[in-house]
């Protein structure tokens, strides 16, 4: 960079640094408060369509585009990966983040039939700890502890701030076994906090699946957070739902 070019870059700087001063000075959030949430949004949901642009090229599975949303669809989807990746007879470890009344995790449960195999659901069973979208406040979508007889699963009631971190620190997946991890947590906070606390374990060829992707500012955001922080590499291998609940592999 030559002395000219310095002084233009320092000049710019301290114009830039006035400007925001200026507009921070001014407290435009009682002004033009009322745009952050759809202004949020709306940057959310035009990542969100990019990264469908991008990710869904050669999706061997892909509902995209459908008019309407069907919930069993996610079977489906849990039945193309799991016969792609041969998962009924391999040692896996399976973790499920938000497990409500046990649909999914009772599924993974039955498809695989490894006896060292191991399955974990996280959960406060209390419900959400925090408002969610338009229709679901806190403490909605509150279940019991589903009874399972099966000593390879195991349910942790709690907060994931809470109780993965114990979880993590017994060393369970310092093993090379392939993970399964379902994220239907619904939250951001949630969903990234889980995501980035499991992060140091994941290796190549685990299979995340999110169960709420296409909600722009929670399971998408916290993905692309990871993606861009952790330099997280995933590639998409089914969605259905219009991308409502998706399978990735870890790369």
């Amino acid at each position: 960079m030559s002395h000219n070019e310095y002084n233009m870059s320092a000049f710019i700087i301290k114009i830039n640094a006035f400007i925001k001063g200026l507009i921070l000075s001014l407290k435009p959030h009682k002004v033009i408060g009322f745009l952050e949430k759809p202004l949020y949004f709306t940057a959310n949901l035009i990542k969100l369509s990019r990264w469908i642009s991008i990710n869904r090229a050669e999706v061997p599975f892909d509902d995209f585009f459908t008019a309407k949303r069907d919930y069993a669809k996610r079977y489906e989807l849990y039945d193309f990966v799991s016969k792609k990746f041969a998962l009924n007879k391999d040692e896996i470890i399976y973790l499920e983040f938000g497990v409500f009344e046990g649909h999914s995790f009772k599924w993974w449960l039955g498809e695989n039939l490894h006896p060292e195999s191991r399955f974990y659901g996280f959960d406060t069973f209390e419900g959400l700890p925090e408002h969610w979208g338009m229709f679901f406040g806190k403490g909605t979508l509150m279940a019991n502890v589903p009874e399972i007889n099966d000593q390879r699963a195991s349910f942790i009631k709690g907060l994931f701030q809470e109780t993965l971190p114990g979880f993590l620190r017994e060393g369970e997946l310092l093993t090379k076994r392939r993970k399964v991890i379902l994220f239907d947590a619904d939250l951001f906070s949630s969903t990234l906090f889980s995501l980035s606390s499991l992060h140091p374990f994941l290796n190549k060829g685990d299979l995340i699946f999110f169960d709420e992707f296409n909600v722009p500012n929670h399971e998408f955001h916290a993905l692309k957070i990871m993606e861009e922080s952790y330099y997280l590499k995933t590639k998409l291998i089914g969605s259905v739902n219009n991308y409502y609940q998706i399978a990735l592999e870890v790369i």
